[in-house]
This record gives C-alpha cells, sequence and structure tokens, in this order.
C-alpha cells in the first residue's frame, strides 16, 4: 500500500506543467501579434478587449501553472532511503476532549 502520491506520476504532471509553462509567453505574444487596426473605433474597441481578455486568460493560466508547479514539485522528488531499522516518528494523536481536559 502506496504511503504517498506516486513520484513518478508528479513528476510526469509537473514535466508537462513546465512544458505548458514555457509555452505561454510565447503564445501570449502571438496572440498581441495579431493585433489589427479596423480603423472603426467601436470595432477596434471590441476587438482590443477581447485580445485583452485573452492575454490575461493566458498570464492567469500560467500563474496557476506555477502554483500547481510548486505543490508538486517536492511530490516529485524521489523518495529518500530510510536508514536500516529506522521507524517513523511517533506522532501523539489527541481529542478536543484531551486538549481541554490539559487547560
Amino acid at each position: 500500500m502506496p504511503l504517498g502520491p506516486d513520484p513518478s506520476l508528479a513528476r510526469t504532471a509537473l514535466d508537462r506543467l513546465d512544458a505548458l509553462r514555457d509555452l505561454l509567453p510565447a503564445a501570449e505574444d502571438d496572440l498581441l501579434a495579431c493585433l489589427v487596426v479596423t480603423g472603426e473605433p467601436r470595432p477596434q474597441r471590441v476587438l482590443d478587449d477581447w485580445l485583452d481578455q485573452a492575454a490575461d486568460t493566458l498570464r492567469a493560466l500560467g500563474e496557476a501553472a506555477d502554483e500547481v508547479a510548486a505543490v508538486l514539485a517536492p511530490l516529485a522528488a524521489p523518495p529518500r532511503a530510510e536508514a536500516p531499522g529506522a521507524t517513523a516518528p511517533v506522532i501523539p494523536l489527541t481529542t478536543r476532549r484531551d486538549d481541554e481536559a490539559r487547560r
């Protein structure tokens, strides 16, 4: 029975997030390069707003990928080898009633 997430799956997800994070700035640049001048104020404003929203979405996606990658990075590390005969630390379990009794 595994005691935690599979590091190989976390590594795969982290690799894919890294690829996405590398791709997003270029996608944003390509999107903003699509800006055309329509010559009409109203359609130009609509087009500009749409391009701004799409670029903001790409930036937000990059930020979310950064946050998820930060969480996955420690999980993707190979597990540390335990010394022979080492045991896990004992963490005492208490209940709220135990905590209240101590007060």
